[in-house]
């Protein structure tokens, strides 16, 4: 019995071991699942207003935007890990977590101004964010180099309305198309073809062209139709709906349906309010303006291709900010050092109203500074500019090339203000939340 009682002891003891080892293999085997789960689902990718917005909402998005980039490309389904892919994909992680911080900034800014989308504007947004069009036009350009900016502008808008005329009255003539294109155009792509430019889908042109477009009827020729490329006749050759592309057709293979699609296109017509709003109260004239200069070096990144790019901008930085320190001419200083295309002309950037710098910090610290002041450097990630602020305006007429930035810039600069206001914070590392 003593030999029988210490076998079976020896066994429950044995038992315990085991079941004691197994119980902790699960739990720990459960507690590493619900750590991946947490990790990829739970964890704040981003703050707003101190509250967390779920990784979840991030992959979603990343997934969804992924699609624009296999359409793009031309990946097949299956194919969508290829190394070759790797550097573009990253750059759509980045994009992901902005878009899904500027929902939440769009949603909360909605809720408090009172706005509600309709189903009607939804669908009608879904058919220009999904669908395609078909156009040609006519370009007439502004002469750059005129020393009279504003009668150059005249002269090429009433250049433009004798040819929407011509075409408004004969929209089918295809000779006449193809000899106006070709006398007049200043699109060296289309003129030789008639004008035409072909399907395309939202986001391939200039807002001011592609609004234009859009709201024509199919055959219409527009009026001169102003961009920062000059003065465009439009006509509207054929439209597609969403459900007729291969754009959608792709969504649909990654298992997008239409569903999905408008929910995005509900944040397309948000945007389009809040920037019309923007560009509303920008665009009253005269405004404040400072007329500006700057310097700016690129900061390429210490990992990328080319090592030793970011330790030279490191050394042009050093060598600006010696020079201005001992009196060197900002101009001068512009040519030798800056990145920037404004170099040519020493740096001088023309007159800046709010609004054009859609940068809350640098808007900031330029309309503040008073003129003939140099600024503090600006970094951001991936550049270091120096402004000079030269003359200062409390009340200035806009000019036209004001109203196209402003315009085309009215919206970015309204979520950039938004984004500050609501205390957007990156917290998933590596990718850009706007803060």
């Amino acid at each position: 019995m003593a030999r029988w009682q210490r076998e079976r002891r020896q066994q429950a003891i044995v038992i315990t071991v085991f079941t004691a080892v197994l119980v902790f293999v699960i739990g720990l085997a459960a507690w590493a699942a619900a750590n991946r789960y947490y990790e990829s689902n739970v964890a704040a990718a981003a703050q707003i207003q101190g509250l967390d917005i779920p990784k979840r909402e991030y992959q979603q998005q990343l997934k969804l935007d992924l699609v624009q980039l296999y359409f793009q490309y031309g990946v097949p389904l299956g194919q969508e890990n290829d190394p070759q892919l790797a550097s573009a994909k990253a750059q759509f992680e980045d994009g992901a977590i902005a878009h899904v911080v500027e929902q939440h900034v769009l949603d909360l800014a909605a809720h408090q101004a009172g706005i509600t989308v309709t189903p009607q504007q939804i669908d009608a947004q879904y058919q220009i964010d999904y669908g395609e069009f078909k156009v040609r036009h006519i370009l007439v350009q502004v002469d750059p180099k005129a020393t009279d900016p504003a009668a150059a502008d005249a002269a090429a808008k009433q250049k433009a309305e004798g040819i929407a005329k011509q075409l408004q009255a004969a929209p089918n003539d295809q000779d006449l198309w193809n000899k106006l294109a070709k006398d007049s155009s200043d699109d060296p792509g289309s003129k030789d073809a008639g004008g035409e430019l072909g399907y395309a889908s939202h986001g391939q042109y200039v807002p001011e062209f592609e609004n234009a477009a859009l709201a024509l009827k199919v055959g219409q020729v527009s009026d001169p139709v102003r961009s920062q490329y000059g003065y465009h006749v439009i006509q509207l050759e054929d439209k597609k709906e969403a459900s007729q592309t291969d754009l959608f057709k792709k969504y649909q293979s990654y298992g997008f349906g239409p569903g999905d699609l408008r929910a995005q296109a509900r944040y397309d017509v948000l945007r389009d309010d809040f920037g019309k709003r923007e560009k509303a109260e920008l665009e009253k004239s005269p405004q404040e303006q400072v007329h500006v200069a700057m310097i700016t070096v690129n900061i390429p990144p210490p990992t990328g291709s080319d090592p030793t790019a970011f330790t030279t901008a490191l050394k042009k930085q050093d060598t600006v900010k010696k020079a201005l320190e001992s009196g060197a001419d900002f101009a001068t200083v512009a040519k030798a050092n800056s990145d920037d295309a404004s170099k040519d002309s020493g740096g001088d950037i023309g007159w800046v109203t709010r609004g054009m710098m859609t940068d809350p910090q640098t808007e900031s610290v330029v309309f503040g500074a008073e003129a003939g002041k140099v600024t503090d450097a600006i970094s951001t990630g991936s550049s270091w500019t120096i402004y000079k602020v030269l003359e200062k305006s409390p009340s200035r007429a806009l000019d036209e090339d004001q109203k196209i930035k402003i315009e085309q810039d009215a919206y970015t600069y309204w979520l950039e203000r938004q984004k500050k206001a609501y205390d957007v914070q990156n917290v998933l590392p590596g990718a850009y939340a706007g803060q």
